[in-house]
């Protein structure tokens, strides 16, 4: 149940991420940006940005299923809380530099 927790998560760093990037919100971004260069790259071929876009979902399948195997109850906490921070950085990082 907490692993599939982080796929909003991965749901927002897909969307959010790639609509930036792209230039997709209410305005374009000027050709040769940066963000051009980040969409033609990582968002337009699917698999770079599929597998990037995952990394929030993996991190709490993988890190929750150690820490069970493990018993250690705050690395599962850690585990399925890491992916919210993750996008929350990713996200602002990119309002950021935006």
């Amino acid at each position: 149940m907490a692993v599939v927790a982080a796929v909003p998560a991965s749901a927002v760093l897909w969307f959010v991420e790639a609509q930036s990037w792209c230039g997709e919100e209410t305005y374009d971004t000027p050709p040769g940006s940066a963000g051009d260069a980040l969409c033609t790259t990582l968002v337009e071929p699917i698999f770079p940005w599929a597998t990037l876009a995952a990394v929030p979902l993996l991190a709490a399948a993988i890190g929750g299923a150690i820490a069970i195997r493990l018993r250690r109850r705050g690395w599962f906490v850690a585990a399925v809380s890491a992916p919210f921070a993750f996008v929350a950085f990713a996200v602002f990082a990119t309002l950021a530099a935006g």
